[in-house]
Parts: structure tokens; C-alpha cells; sequence
């Protein structure tokens, strides 16, 4: 079986996946987990040296808290002479694997972007290319931890997202840009 059809069976079963645009919020399940541990061990197999980290972020990573039903993968690569390089090899392993590259880390984005779906036009994950131990790369995962280790920090973003998403159903930049005050404000404090 290739690469690419391993992960597609990782997926099968998941209960993720979300038209794009649309915001819903569902509650957690054990199953996230559990994807992404299969998502991941079918990921690293053929993983290039680049690749040092292949992680679980955004809310699926957060045990008890809801979240839309999109995981989010965070692959974290060494720091290159020319990053560029990096990108590229990393790319095309990406794409051999079934992603869709979505864009370049901009002035809204502090990371590239791929997508994955096995119908079109459903989501099923978000996978964010950073430099590891780079300033962006430890706000994923800050936050994600911050969020395990504070329940009522997590129960909080759940009422947060919840709302957000009664008021915005059909806008994701501006449920994104609702939660964005909440995330800069808590990523900043320890564990």
C-alpha cells in the first residue's frame, strides 16, 4: 500500500472532516487522538531529514475541548542554510501524500499551508509548516499545553468558540479573528 493510501485509511472513520467555510463546533472525542497518532506514524515513515517534529495542534490536540472537526498537524522543520530548499523538499513529499498546498506564511499567516481532503471541498485537516523552536513554532504548542494543563482556560475557549461560531456560521476569518485576542493573551503565560 503507498504512502498516501495508508493515510487515507488513517482518516476512515475519524468522524472529522467540515465543508470549507463553514464554521460548526462539535464536542471532543477520544478519536482525534487516536487519528492523529495513525496520521502520524503514516506521515513519518517516508518523512524527509528536513522533518524533525511532526506534532497535534489547534483544539483537536486539547482533550475534553471542543472544536470544529478539522485536525491540525504542525510539522516542524530544522532550521536550513536555505529555507527555501527545505520548503520545496518538504512540498513535495506533502503532495505525494495527498496535501494541497493553500499558501505562504504572509503577513496573516505565520506558517505554509496545506490542506487535506478526501472529497472535495471537505476538510479534514490543516497541516502548518514552521521552522521548529522558531518564535511561531512554540506559540502552537505553548498554547496547546497551556490549554491541557488549564481546565478552565480550556472550558473558557469552548464558550468562546462556541459563540463564535453561533454569530459567524459561515465566516471563518471572522471566527478566527474573534478567537485572536484570547490566543495572543494566553500563549504569552507559562505552563
Amino acid at each position: 500500500m503507498s504512502h498516501a493510501g495508508a493515510l487515507a485509511i488513517a482518516f476512515a472513520g475519524s468522524a472529522l472532516g467540515l465543508p470549507r467555510g463553514i464554521v460548526q463546533i462539535t464536542p471532543a472525542t477520544d478519536t482525534w487522538a487516536r487519528t492523529f497518532d495513525d496520521v502520524r506514524a503514516a506521515m513519518a515513515f517516508d518523512a524527509p531529514n528536513a522533518v524533525v517534529a511532526i506534532e497535534h495542534i489547534g483544539s483537536t490536540s486539547v482533550p475534553g475541548l471542543a472544536a470544529k472537526p478539522i485536525l491540525d498537524i504542525g510539522i516542524g522543520v530544522r532550521q536550513p542554510i536555505r529555507l527555501s530548499d527545505v520548503y520545496a523538499e518538504v512540498h513535495d513529499w506533502l503532495t505525494e501524500l495527498g496535501f494541497v498546498f493553500r499558501g505562504d506564511a504572509n503577513d496573516v499567516r505565520p506558517d505554509r499551508m496545506y490542506g487535506y481532503e478526501l472529497q472535495p471541498m471537505i476538510r479534514l485537516a490543516n497541516l502548518h509548516v514552521l521552522e521548529h523552536g522558531s518564535r511561531e513554532w512554540q506559540y502552537y504548542i505553548g498554547f496547546r499545553d497551556f490549554l491541557r494543563a488549564h481546565p478552565s482556560e480550556r472550558d473558557a475557549y469552548r464558550e468562546l468558540k462556541v459563540n463564535l461560531s453561533i454569530q459567524h456560521p459561515d465566516d471563518r476569518i471572522a471566527y478566527v479573528d474573534g478567537k485572536e485576542a484570547f490566543i495572543v493573551e494566553r500563549r504569552a503565560r507559562p505552563t
